[in-house]
């Protein structure tokens, strides 16, 4: 790899929080959590395809990749000409755009992506609720304070966002010096499996129920949701059927709880 980036003078773009991962080892780890063999594989960031490779190795039935920096494109379509990215036994396509403004047309897809902290958030929603096909399964390496928050005991709009879709794993732990350039932290390659829960209530009334709940999280959430139409007696009464009180704030509250709530509230 390191050849690789010597040949075009690659430079990590600070402007679109560019970290390429470099360990090998680490490559090879990722592309055997799942089977990749026969299936459609969307990568999101590819950079200069050092995944790209791995995963065209293991006989996929399509690979698209989802690329928005002009620099990158240029470095993987000339390394397709070189045939060091060999696509002619995959179907196969490369797209030039920001991720969040792409209309993903494949069915059945695992997704594997390495995204800064930015936009973490951003593509989680995208594919577990903005896209009418998600995937299967997503592989998303991403920084280790931003797992924390999606699997820490306490919740937040992140965690439960993705808690309602997916069981989440941590796979791969990837120190810092894997990366060029190295980043401040650490970080974990996550797996993301869609479970088929809680659709007893609407996604898009889930999504704006948390952000109410969460809307000042220093504040009582019986202040929060009152605030946001709702009379404060019945929220009171269904904090307390889930052995809650009033100075209750929304981390101290599970999905399961919040699913409980936004149902009874809507038929109150």
């Amino acid at each position: 790899m390191q050849e690789i980036i010597e040949r075009y003078r690659i430079r990590a773009k600070k402007s679109l929080w560019q970290n390429f991962l470099m360990d090998e080892k680490i490559l090879d780890e990722i592309i055997q959590i799942f089977p990749l063999d026969n299936q459609n594989i969307l990568e999101i960031g590819p950079g200069f395809g050092a995944l790209t490779l791995k995963i065209l190795h293991q006989n996929p039935k399509s690979v698209t990749l989802v690329e928005l920096d002009d620099f990158m494109v240029e470095i993987l379509q000339d390394r397709i000409q070189r045939k060091e990215l060999n696509i002619e036994k995959t179907d196969f396509s490369l797209i030039h755009q920001d991720i969040l403004k792409t209309q993903i047309e494949l069915n059945d897809y695992y997704v594997v992506a390495n995204i800064p902290y930015y936009i973490t958030s951003p593509i989680l929603q995208k594919f577990l609720y903005s896209q009418t096909n998600t995937p299967k399964w997503m592989i998303i390496l991403m920084q280790k304070e931003v797992w924390e928050r999606i699997c820490d005991t306490k919740s937040s709009i992140l965690s439960l966002i993705v808690q309602k879709k997916c069981t989440t794993s941590e796979k791969i732990f990837v120190p810092s010096h894997a990366f060029s350039p190295p980043p401040k932290v650490d970080s974990v390659v996550l797996e993301f499996l869609p479970h088929g829960l809680y659709n007893e209530v609407e996604d898009a009334d889930f999504l704006v129920f948390i952000k109410q709940a969460f809307s000042n999280p220093r504040k009582k959430m019986l202040n929060n949701l009152s605030n946001a139409g709702y009379q404060k007696v019945d929220i009171l009464a269904l904090l307390i059927q889930l052995w809650f009180g009033e100075n209750t704030r929304a981390e101290e509250l599970s999905i399961q709880d919040f699913v409980f709530l936004l149902k009874k509230l809507k038929n109150t």
